[in-house]
């Protein structure tokens, strides 16, 4: 007879709730002397300095996520939303090589601090907007992360039916859809999106510091399947020489040559906008600074144009045969497989399908969920991890819904859309404050410092410059993001404003806060501190944040010195250590 445990050896563990708090509270970086860093409500083992340990991502790996994020639905179908903003494919051409060399500026810039300190953007945002101030704009990226979570696991739906239906055939194409038509979602695409969730979910327990490898073996098939695919699509097409179909759109938009192009920029700013500030998530599981250097710019610069281009004339040689233009790279392989039904074309279509599911699932990971875990960690330090966190992240995901986001609330992914003005200024005043605000020296154990007079207190636990920096570059864009709502209630001037989005809010918030720390410089070492202020003295010769004497290897020891009469430096800390170390 099977024995089941007793209620009482179950609940044995839990006869106290702070035995249950204790059970369920994420452990903290700690020594072997029991020393941890900073309170528990500020820190945890994943929001503490990456160990070196944990440095695994070596010169090729940002590079190969960053470069080949691109290689994907998300990216093939960016030529689509930028013909459709009325350009023809020269002038969308010219516009996708402006948004990606700024694109790829931005990512190198925003990995700087991730890569010095070894902290990521939860940790970061307390340096730049303070310790509480940085609540809320951990929560808005949060958000976002869920749900897009949800939509590309819609995605990853459409690649696995089209998957189903080279290895089923008919058997997959007459499946019975019981859902009525008021649930915006077939069941087989139902069936297809649970399939992909659980797919998704082992990986939701795998670290940062391991999921490199999914992003490598990513960065090595997607070129392939994408090359393979742009290829068939000339052979079987009309060729190149139909690429001027895809311009047919243009003439139907009446709007100024130069505000076009200036959407076009937009458009590819957004399709990397909520990764840019991802950016120190990853850097700072990079084992030297040149591993998130100029090489990942680069890469992303190149990749972004060179999809662009292949997604756009693969599409207009099929329209020029064919006589539709099929944008959604699931609808593409699905024509394909109507006009070419033999095993070859199953065959190849399946292993396309695959590589693209595969790629949606990766940026799934590295775009949504490990910022998700990572933002929990920022929000709970003392209950959530990144794993914990991203195991959240696929519940939720599945909370909001996608398939009804995506068919019945176009107004929402409209607001999606402009996550430009809300995120552009956040990425320039990260990037203003750590350049000329703090000359690039970050004291890290003040990060993990919440009490009253901490060198990022500063008012009430928020940057108060930052916050208005930040309302003033959101405000450049939202008589645009009214204007998707309401178009009547906004002048062209609002919604040309709009237009100019992501680079009008940014230069806007970058301006006010530049002008904000010069009136009011923030303190850039607590007080006691006499230190040097050149660029990132701090990072430099190992020190990574620390002064001499606050730690012993990744631990700190004490708490930060203030109100010193005398002043401190290095050298008063050394002297300190060894005396301590003497007795």
């Amino acid at each position: 007879m099977v024995q089941f445990p007793s209620r009482a050896s179950l609940t044995a563990p839990f006869q106290s709730r702070e035995a249950f708090v204790e059970f369920i509270t994420v452990p903290g970086h700690v020594d072997k002397d029991g020393v941890t860093i900073g309170d528990p409500r500020w820190s945890n083992k994943d929001l503490a300095p990456t160990p070196p340990e944990q440095r695994t991502w070596t010169w090729y790996n940002l590079p190969l996520y960053w470069g080949f994020t691109v290689f994907g639905p998300t990216g093939w179908n960016v030529a689509a939303s930028l013909i459709n903003v009325g350009l023809t494919w020269r002038q969308a051409f010219i516009s996708c090589i402006i948004g990606s060399l700024i694109a790829g500026l931005v990512v190198m810039a925003m990995a700087r601090p991730g890569v010095q300190y070894h902290i990521g953007y939860p940790v970061i945002a307390r340096s730049v907007m303070g310790m509480y101030g940085s609540y809320f704009f951990i929560f808005i990226r949060a958000v976002v992360c869920i749900v897009w979570y949800g939509i590309q696991s819609y995605y990853g739906a459409n690649l696995l039916a089209v998957c189903f239906r080279c290895i089923f055939g008919s058997s997959w194409t007459v499946f019975k859809n019981t859902l009525p038509t008021s649930a915006h979602v077939a069941g087989p695409i139902l069936l297809c999106f649970f399939l992909v969730w659980l797919m998704e979910l082992p990986f939701m327990f795998v670290h940062p510091t391991k999921i490199h490898y999914l992003f490598t073996i990513k960065g090595f098939i997607m070129p392939v399947a994408t090359f393979a695919l742009f290829g068939w699509c000339m052979a079987n097409g009309a060729g190149i020489a139909s690429i001027d179909l895809a311009s047919a759109a243009a003439s139907k938009v009446n709007q100024p040559l130069g505000w076009s192009i200036m959407t076009g920029i937009n458009v590819i700013m957004g399709t990397l906008s909520p990764m840019l500030i991802n950016q120190p998530d990853l850097a700072r599981y990079c084992k030297k600074t040149r591993d998130a250097g100029w090489v990942q710019g680069a890469a992303v610069f190149v990749s972004k144009v060179l999809v662009y281009f292949l997604g756009l004339a693969a599409t207009a040689s099929i329209q020029g045969a064919w006589g539709k233009a099929y944008w959604n790279i699931w609808d593409l392989l699905s024509a394909i497989l109507d006009h070419h039904w033999n095993a070859g074309a199953r065959t190849a279509v399946f292993l396309v399908s695959l590589s693209f599911l595969f790629s949606a699932m990766a940026v799934n990971f590295g775009a949504n969920s490990i910022p998700f875990g990572a933002d929990m960690t920022g929000l709970f330090p003392r209950y959530l991890s990144i794993r914990r966190g991203q195991v959240l992240c696929a519940v939720l995901g599945i909370a909001v819904v996608p398939w009804e986001l995506i068919a019945s609330a176009a107004s929402f992914l409209s607001f999606l859309g402009s996550y430009n003005i809300f995120m552009a200024p956040l990425c320039a005043i990260i990037l203003v404050d750590y350049a000329f605000a703090r000359n690039g020296n970050i004291h890290v154990p003040s990060l993990y410092d919440g009490t009253k007079g901490g060198l990022y207190w500063f008012k009430g636990g928020v940057n108060w410059i930052g916050v208005f920096a930040w309302l003033a570059g959101i405000s450049m864009g939202l008589p645009g993001l009214v204007a998707q709502y309401q178009p009547q209630a906004v002048s062209a001037a609002g919604k040309n404003m709009y237009t100019f989005g992501w680079i009008l809010t940014f230069v806007t918030a970058a301006v006010l806060y530049f002008i904000g720390i010069k009136v009011f410089p923030p303190k850039v070492y607590p007080d006691g501190f006499d230190m040097p202020t050149s660029w990132e003295y701090l990072a430099k010769n190992g020190r990574e944040g620390f002064f001499d004497g606050e730690r012993d290897g990744e631990v700190i020891h004490s708490p930060v010195l203030r109100d010193s009469e005398e002043g401190y430096s290095e050298k008063d800390a050394s002297k300190t250590q060894v005396s301590k170390a003497e007795s």
